[in-house]
């Protein structure tokens, strides 16, 4: 397990996942090093003048031409004139954006419901978006709100109603009605999930709930985010598995242990690997070098300088491969003689591996870099370039 302090990083011009995946009717499309756009037909329906294209959410998309940013509706009519230096995707009608090293956010009609008066702007999570200001944070809201004032020297995004904030070098927790529910008293915390969080002072971790009560004692040498129900927790040096009422439901024997994904949860002993279910069953014995977490009903594991995938029963899958990433969207990232591509959960290469660089499939579509140059595929390999 990771435990580390939560660092907080302002995502400047980068695509926030979307809770409910968007179609994406037209793809930016990149003739030489212009972008435009083409239906998923690959007909070109946008001419190519940009110098950056991004996916369109909602109605908008943000191009970049003269390095100014700005937004261009379906038509290539320009709704949001292009004089940003930085402009991110809408998410759920709103997006971040720069100019002169300031920042602020836009509704989908271009008014600047946050002012560029900020030194960062994150995405809304939650409806609150972190923003810092003079090396202070804070959270503003959708109306533009400074909801909780930017006087804390760190803070992390809302989950579960509830924020991580710093204060004179101690974590505490905001709601989002800027209520201190937990003073800043403690070493070290992890966000809010399931209605618990963890938090450390002293070198030991135990948890809080939402009123900010030390419901699970500060006893652990370390502790994760409950997951599925069960929180991996370290004691007397091995790693088990406690429920929200504290109570061990997963033996302390483990030399390590991930949080559980998809109900599963990777596993180390010594220098070997494996996974449980729920229950502490090993179904997968440990015995691999390597594994990464389950993804889609399967997980990468390497053993004896080999990669291979397996199945939720344990069955291998054996991969001829020099790196592989998790499965995403039914495809999995391959790697062979530095040449990127995409494989099915058979194992079958169904992208040729011929990329320089590939991202792993986001809403039905892949950026890959090839020949030096950026652009994107969707499932079938088209390739949304020339």
């Amino acid at each position: 397990m990771l435990h580390h302090l939560i660092i907080f990083i302002i995502t400047c011009f980068s695509i926030a996942p979307a809770f409910s995946q968007p179609v994406h009717d037209l793809i930016p499309y990149r003739s030489d090093s212009l972008w435009g756009y083409a239906d998923t037909t690959m007909r070109v329906v946008i001419t190519p003048r940009y110098e950056a294209a991004q996916l369109f959410y909602g109605k908008l998309a943000a191009v970049k031409m003269s390095g100014k940013m700005g937004y261009i509706d379906k038509t290539g009519q320009v709704v949001v004139p292009l004089i940003y230096s930085n402009a991110g995707n809408f998410m759920d009608g709103f997006a971040v954006v720069e100019s002169a090293r300031k920042w602020g956010v836009l509704d989908k009609n271009g008014k600047e419901v946050v002012p560029l008066k900020y030194d960062g702007v994150g995405q809304f999570y939650e409806d609150m978006a972190i923003v810092s200001l003079n090396n202070k944070w804070g959270f503003v809201n959708k109306f533009g709100n400074e909801v909780v004032p930017a006087e804390y020297q760190g803070a992390s995004k809302f989950s579960n109603g509830y924020a991580a904030v710093m204060k004179d070098y101690k974590w505490g927790f905001v709601n989002n009605a800027g209520k201190e529910v937990c003073k800043p008293i403690y070493d070290r915390v992890r966000d809010f999930s399931q209605g618990f969080a963890a938090v450390s002072r002293g070198g030991l971790w135990g948890f809080i709930d939402i009123y900010g009560r030390e419901v699970i004692p500060l006893k652990y040498e370390s502790a994760s985010d409950f997951k599925d129900g069960l929180a991996a927790v370290k004691l007397n040096g091995k790693v088990g598995f406690i429920n929200h009422s504290g109570s061990k439901v997963i033996s302390f024997k483990y030399d390590g242990a991930n949080d559980f994904s998809e109900e599963k949860a990777l596993v180390q002993q010594g220098t070997q690997v494996g996974f449980i279910d729920k229950k502490g069953k090993e179904f997968i014995k440990p015995k691999y070098e390597v594994a990464y977490d389950f993804s889609e009903g399967r997980a990468i594991v390497y053993l004896l300088k080999s990669y291979s995938f397996i199945d939720e029963t344990g069955e291998e899958f054996p991969l001829v491969c020099d790196n592989v990433r998790s499965f995403r969207e039914g495809l999995a990232a391959v790697q062979k003689n530095e040449k990127w591509g995409f494989m099915d959960k058979q194992g079958n290469v169904v992208i040729p591996l011929k990329y320089d660089h590939a991202d792993d499939f986001l809403e039905g579509y892949a950026v890959v870099r090839f020949n030096g140059k950026w652009g994107y595929i969707d499932k079938k390999g088209r390739e949304f370039f020339k």
